[in-house]
């Protein structure tokens, strides 16, 4: 896709998105064409709620159309991913995990307003994704037993989106906002964190599967989801997963972790 005919530099890329800077301390996020017009709305709405109830983000200040493109117009923050700020300072992956649990709760203290829920987006996920039918609608009768919840839940919460600045932490990206559990945001952050995009090797995914560990730790100290609450959301939260996410080169893992979610709910499960 062109960038836009303008002077505005490039800042980055990602898989929805371009991040361009307008000066004066503003970016510009101009979204793909195949980004709906809701998702656009929901995160700039997510992101001006969450920064008004005190979770460390960047606020959207407005929406404007650039070149025939939709975009977001943010406070432009300086520094780095927490991603490529580990990899620069990889003895500090432990403060790093533990802090960006912290912050989860805090964010998790928030009410979700009037933000979609997150079970209706789980139980959508479902019936629309790959798993039998009948598996499909025994997981969607055991959601229904599930606590709604009416947290702020973040929904793509994990290293590429929170970003180290000379202010500290800051999240980002809150197009997969809703409102619902926090043990469910938490799952949602360890299959992110263990089976998301990325490198996919032995080394890596073992640390990978620490660092799922460590920011569930952290975030359970700091907000009180215990792990019979984790354990509750787990098989669901996999199982939605299916329907759009690629568990890259841990596909088999993947498959294991969600087997393993299914059974001890006393679901069918796909092994």
């Amino acid at each position: 896709m062109n960038e836009p005919r303008s002077t505005y530099p490039f800042i980055a890329r990602g898989a929805s998105a371009e991040l361009f800077d307008m000066g004066g301390g503003q970016a510009l996020k101009l979204f793909r064409d195949s980004v709906s017009d809701e998702m656009i709305a929901r995160e700039a709405d997510a992101s001006a709620h969450a920064a008004a109830c005190g979770v460390p983000t960047a606020a959207a200040t407005g929406q404007r159309i650039w070149d025939g493109r939709r975009g977001i117009i943010y406070p432009r923050l300086e520094g780095a991913t927490l991603m490529d700020w580990i990899s620069r300072n990889p003895m500090r992956a432990g403060w790093a995990l533990d802090r960006m649990g912290e912050i989860h709760a805090v964010m998790h203290r928030v009410d979700g307003g009037t933000l979609r829920s997150l079970k209706q987006v789980l139980a959508t996920d479902i019936a629309y994704g790959p798993a039998p039918d009948a598996l499909q609608r025994a997981a969607i009768a055991y959601l229904e037993t599930l606590p709604g919840g009416d947290a702020l839940t973040h929904g793509d919460f994990h290293l590429g989106n929170v970003m180290m600045t000379p202010h500290g932490m800051m999240v980002i990206d809150w197009s997969k906002a809703a409102a619902g559990h926090p043990a469910a945001d938490a799952v949602r952050s360890e299959m992110l964190m263990r089976f998301g995009i990325g490198p996919s090797d032995w080394v890596t995914n073992l640390w990978r599967d620490w660092a799922a560990r460590r920011l569930r730790r952290s975030h359970a100290a700091a907000s009180g989801v215990s792990t019979r609450d984790i354990d509750a959301w787990r098989p669901v939260v996999a199982l939605a997963w299916l329907r759009a996410r690629d568990a890259t080169g841990r596909t088999p893992a993947f498959m294991r972790y969600l087997d393993g979610a299914l059974k001890q709910a006393g679901l069918p499960f796909t092994g």
